[in-house]
Formats: structure tokens, C-alpha cells, sequence
């Protein structure tokens, strides 16, 4: 049991990690502009989503080198 919680929660850490990372690359290809009425158009939602991937990835993890078996 405690190799399949270990086994899933590492997968779901390192992609969780790996989601994180890609809202911080898409942000940077998504730069912010003002339109033609002056209103800022910011896709600041990808830093929040960035930082809350790899914070759960983070905990992921360690619930996963917590579950680990030892031999």
C-alpha cells in the first residue's frame, strides 16, 4: 500500500512541478499591452497558477519521500 501511495504521489508531484513551470514559460511568452482605451490586458493568473503548481507539487513530494518504503 504504501508503494502505490509513494509511486502516485511522486507522478503527481514532479507533473504538478512540471505544470507549474510551464504557466511561468507561458507567462513570459505572454507579454502584458494597453489596448487602444488604455486598459491593461496581464495574464497575471498564470504567476498565481505557476506558484500554486509547484508549492502542491512540493507537498506532493514530500508526502511521497514521507510514504517511501524502507528495506
Amino acid at each position: 500500500m504504501k508503494t502505490t501511495v509513494h509511486r502516485w504521489s511522486l507522478r503527481l508531484g514532479l507533473l504538478l512541478i512540471f505544470a507549474g513551470l510551464v504557466c511561468f514559460v507561458a507567462r513570459v511568452f505572454n507579454p502584458a499591452y494597453l489596448d487602444a482605451s488604455g486598459m491593461l490586458h496581464e495574464p497575471f493568473y498564470l504567476v498565481i497558477l505557476g506558484y500554486a503548481g509547484l508549492f502542491s507539487g512540493a507537498v506532493s513530494l514530500l508526502i511521497s519521500f514521507g510514504t517511501r518504503h524502507h528495506a
